[in-house]
């Protein structure tokens, strides 16, 4: 399982906006990051599972960058 914490930041992205289906990957925690956006908990089967959930939230509409806050690789 791979683990990450990342930062969505965008214009009128609201919470709801980023409850999306990821495949093999979960979305544990949304919270807010204030003037920043939100900060997402995702858990993944895989590395692949994990780029495809942050290409996922790239096109959110409104969502303008994503940042890899950390990255956990767990066996």
């Amino acid at each position: 399982m791979i683990q990450s914490l990342i930062l969505i930041e965008g214009e009128n992205v609201k919470n709801n906006d980023l409850m999306i289906s990821l495949a093999n990957a979960k979305q544990l925690v949304i919270g807010t990051a204030p003037s920043f956006g939100f900060i997402l908990h995702v858990a993944a089967s895989s590395h692949e599972d994990l780029g495809n959930a942050l290409l996922d939230f790239a096109k959110v509409e409104g969502v303008t960058s994503i940042v890899t806050l950390t990255i956990r690789t767990q066996q």
